[in-house]
């Protein structure tokens, strides 16, 4: 039985995420679905993923899984509405939802007048993530810049939350992670074919971003056990896309590992000291 429940657990933790991202990879690849309908389906994808961790959220929120769960059901729906707006103005907004979410998660013992110096990680991880999104822009010279540091921050926030305590938020990350890696795979597939290099969609990564950022907010506010060092790691990862002019030139093929071997530069330190913590 216990052989049967650990396949079931295998299943809904990666190959039911990643499945459902080569599929949308896929048809975002092959424009056989609006645009709108694939930011609508993958930030849906999120919030089920969390969901399927953390149960349904009762109305109004009391927990703060609970108030999680409703900001990554809204994100998508935010999504369909600043589809035309400008980069600047996207940006903006996912700044001011790691705000209101971090707010909200903090209500209670703020308003009791406790004040934990450990929610300077998040105010820190909102800004950093707000200002290094800003200088770099969506569309790039990779296709594999946004997909793959996206991934890695996701894969090593996913170790980081399981060693530091927090086991439901790093098997919604590894989820996460699995959906990421298969719309990933795609990109990279499509690269395999030769022709023009495929161009990931901007509101696709927006969903995305902010759906990881509101999670990473989530994990640097509650962790019990987080190794400050490994998830100040996980920030420094956020700067990866600066390395775009540099990988970008190299063949397309060797991108994505380019980007990867960069990204264990502060992966592998992060996780070390994160198991020294543990």
């Amino acid at each position: 039985m216990s052989g049967h429940m650990s396949v079931n657990t295998l299943i809904m933790l990666f190959f039911m995420p990643l499945a459902f991202g080569i599929g949308l990879g896929s048809a975002e690849r092959r424009a056989s679905v609006a645009s709108w309908l694939i930011v609508l389906a993958m930030g849906s994808a999120i919030a089920a993923i969390y969901l399927l961790h953390e149960g349904f959220p009762p109305f109004p929120a009391i927990s703060s899984k609970h108030k999680v769960a409703y900001v990554l059901i809204a994100i998508p729906l935010l999504g369909l509405f600043i589809d035309k707006q400008t980069p600047v103005c996207r940006t903006a907004l996912q700044t001011l939802l790691g705000v209101v979410t971090f707010s909200w998660l903090i209500q209670r013992p703020l308003s009791a007048g406790q004040i934990d110096w450990q929610w300077l990680l998040p105010v820190g991880t909102i800004f950093v993530w707000a200002a290094t999104v800003a200088k770099v822009p969506e569309v790039t010279g990779s296709s594999f810049t946004w997909p793959v540091t996206t991934l890695a921050k996701s894969i090593t926030a996913s170790i980081i939350a399981l060693l530091g305590g927090f086991i439901g938020l790093g098997q919604v990350l590894l989820s996460l992670s699995a959906l990421v890696g298969g719309y990933t795979l795609v990109v990279f597939l499509s690269a395999l074919k030769g022709g023009p290099q495929p161009q990931v969609s901007p509101m696709t990564i927006w969903t995305i971003q902010s759906s990881l950022l509101v999670l990473l907010v989530q994990l640097a506010t509650f962790a019990t056990n987080l190794s400050t060092g490994a998830y100040l790691l996980i920030i420094s990862m956020v700067a990866l896309p600066f390395a775009d002019s540099k990988l970008s030139r190299l063949p397309i093929l060797v991108q994505p590992f380019a980007f990867a071997g960069l990204a264990l530069v502060a992966g592998i330190p992060a996780i070390l000291l994160a198991l020294r913590n543990f």
